[in-house]
């Protein structure tokens, strides 16, 4: 499993991270690698970024299944970035949470010959994507119940 999980945001100095924290049930129990996703569930984090930038980031969660035709964008939530001109060149940190409600139906039911094996992937960018402020973190695989 990957998660926790970090990696770095190119940029010049001081250099950005973008962290996954934790996969959790919605009373905050740590789901280790069986997802239900009957009951909900939320992807916590954080994301660092120079404190002289400003403007709107995005995390959005991907997942795709082992030997199946899912492969998708699931969630995405913004990340509002606040310009610091008192703490130059200092980092800020931005927590995030992507909230996978009760009966979310975002997973199709399971078919005869499904895996529910899904690999579940965590992406940054900043702006309209056209920048090359982004980065990611591969979460690992879970089994979706």
């Amino acid at each position: 499993m990957s998660v926790p999980g970090s990696n770095g945001i190119p940029l010049t100095a001081p250099t950005g991270a973008f962290d996954v924290d934790s996969v959790t049930d919605l009373r905050g129990n740590v789901l280790r690698n069986i997802i239900d996703v009957d009951q909900g569930f939320e992807i916590h984090g954080r994301v660092q970024l120079p404190s002289w930038l400003s403007g709107n980031g995005h995390v959005c969660i991907y997942a795709e299944e082992l030997g199946g035709h899912f492969n998708k964008r699931l969630h995405c939530v913004e990340v509002c970035i606040t310009k610091d001109p008192c703490c130059p060149p200092c980092l800020k940190t931005y927590p995030w949470t992507v909230n996978f409600p009760v009966d979310d139906d975002i997973f199709p039911d399971p078919q005869p010959g499904d895996s529910q094996l899904y690999r579940f992937g965590a992406v940054f960018t900043f702006g309209e994507q056209t920048t090359d402020i982004q980065s990611f973190v591969d979460m690992g695989m879970y089994l979706v119940d």
